[in-house]
This record gives structure tokens, C-alpha cells and sequence, in this order.
């Protein structure tokens, strides 16, 4: 039975498929050390210098500093959740390869423009991720009246969680920001 295992049929099934299942995991953990620099906030804000008054305005929101030391770092918001891996990874390569597009042969960076391009492409959902009990927080009762319309209905694009809650993750009123320290 065992000699059955290995016939020269068998291995010479075998052998490729362990090559490629080793290789597989040697790709995962290559991209996953690849990806760790540049998946940070701190790159980029420092290293994109479109990335600038986005970068600020995060770091004086409740999701870049608050009392509770918690960070939420800006692919939490802008890409999908990192436990979707192939989807996070797919829409992080086309991402930074649409960046460093644009910003090689794109048009001059009209940071306004830009903004209100990811305002009205924020899902829901990447919001809902961490905030998912909405209605169970001591809140107000008018609050909780507006998240139970919005979570009764939340397909309709005026139900989006940014439509009320634009600038939580950038803080763009605060007094220690000033569009002209860009």
C-alpha cells in the first residue's frame, strides 16, 4: 500500500505540487514583509508629498491620537479589511500603483478634488468594521434614531456613515490645522 505512494506516476505529480505549495508560502511571507513598511501612516504622509494635509489632519483626528491611545492607521479606512488578505492585497497593489501613477504623470494634485473622490467611495462597511454596535452605545436618542434608520436601509447612498461623519477621520477644524502649513 505504501509503495503504492510512491510510484513514478505519483511523484511526478507530487514534486510539483510541493514546489509550488513551498513557493506559495514563500510569496506569502515575502509580501507580508514587503508590505509591512509601506503599509503604515507615517509613509504615507512623509513619503507622498500629496499625502501631506491628509496626513496632518489625520493625526489630529479621534482615529490618528485620542484618549485612549488606539490608532486607526489609514489603510483601515481606505482599503478593505486586512482579513479579506487577497482582496486588501489586490486593492492595495492597485492602489499604490495608481498613486505613483498619477503622481509621476498625473495632472497637478488638487487635494479638494482628490478629497471628495474618497468621500463618496468610502463604503460603509470599512467604517462598520470596527464600529459595529452602533445601536448598543449610551447614546443620544436622537443618534441611535438616526443609526436605526441608516442600518434599516444602509444600501441608499445618503445613508452612508460619512454623509453625518465626514471629517472624523481627518480632523479639518481643528485650530492646530491651517491649509496654509502645507
Amino acid at each position: 500500500m505504501i509503495m503504492k505512494l510512491f510510484t513514478p506516476k505519483i511523484m511526478k505529480l507530487a514534486l510539483p505540487f510541493l514546489a509550488g505549495l513551498i513557493f506559495a508560502v514563500l510569496a506569502f511571507i515575502v509580501i507580508n514583509i514587503a508590505m509591512e513598511p509601506v503599509s503604515t501612516s507615517e509613509f504615507c504622509g512623509s513619503k507622498c508629498h500629496e499625502m501631506n494635509t491628509a496626513y496632518q489632519t489625520w493625526q489630529l483626528s479621534h482615529h490618528g491620537a485620542n484618549k485612549f491611545g488606539f490608532r486607526v492607521e489609514c489603510i483601515d479606512c481606505h482599503l478593505p479589511p486586512k482579513d479579506e488578505f487577497f482582496t486588501h492585497i489586490a486593492a492595495k497593489g492597485y492602489t499604490g500603483i495608481k498613486d505613483m501613477y498619477k503622481h509621476k504623470f498625473g495632472p497637478e494634485y488638487d487635494g479638494e478634488v482628490i478629497r471628495q473622490k474618497v468621500i463618496d467611495h468610502i463604503p460603509s462597511e470599512r467604517c462598520l468594521h470596527c464600529h459595529d454596535d452602533l445601536l448598543g452605545k449610551p447614546f443620544s436618542p436622537g443618534a441611535r434614531s438616526a443609526h436605526q434608520d441608516v442600518l434599516a436601509d444602509p444600501e441608499k447612498p445618503e445613508n452612508r456613515c460619512v454623509q453625518c461623519h465626514e471629517d472624523v477621520g481627518h480632523e479639518r477644524k481643528n485650530k492646530l490645522y491651517s491649509q496654509d502649513r502645507r
